[in-house]
């Protein structure tokens, strides 16, 4: 089921350029949304993904989503790689001693990476958000993101790499 911030997710990153990407079944793993912007020197993509539980390796689930939706939004490696944006719903997410932090890119490999993830949990109206490096261009995307999912659930740890842990 969507959730019900997608209607205001897709209105705030409108404003910002990004357009609706038509996802098939098997294209990308548990999407209920996939935006895009493109433009002649950025390569950016938002999915949201509703699981049902929390994967044993998350890990290895995001680096799945990352590939899926690099090949759905088109990039090219080395010359026109993407930057995502994964808002990640799961029941119990913020019970796990998962820390987003840890699963965002460290280096950019000019390939597809996660520039931030998002970890909803519906259950406890809570979210939790990790963000790498790299803010100049895309801290604005994350930004409207966070706006979105705090006006629909509480806030209580985010993570930069220059946020004390």
């Amino acid at each position: 089921m969507p959730e019900p911030f997608i209607p205001d997710l897709i209105t705030a990153l409108v404003a910002h350029g990004f357009r609706q990407v038509s996802v098939r079944p098997g294209d990308v793993p548990d999407a209920d949304l996939l935006l895009k912007r493109q433009t002649w020197n950025t390569n950016r993509a938002v999915l949201v993904a509703h699981l049902q539980a929390m994967p044993l390796d998350l890990r290895a689930h995001v680096r799945l989503l990352r590939r899926r939706v690099a090949f759905r939004c088109g990039f090219v490696p080395i010359l026109w790689g993407i930057g995502i944006q994964l808002i990640i719903v799961v029941p119990g997410s913020l019970q796990s001693t998962v820390n987003p932090s840890d699963l965002v890119a460290q280096v950019d490999n000019q390939w597809a990476i996660i520039q931030s993830l998002f970890l909803v949990d519906p259950i406890n109206r809570s979210y939790t958000s990790g963000r790498t490096w790299g803010q100049f261009v895309t801290g604005k995307f994350q930004d409207a993101i966070a706006d979105v999912l705090s006006q629909n659930y509480r806030s209580p740890l985010s993570y930069s790499p220059h946020s004390p842990r």
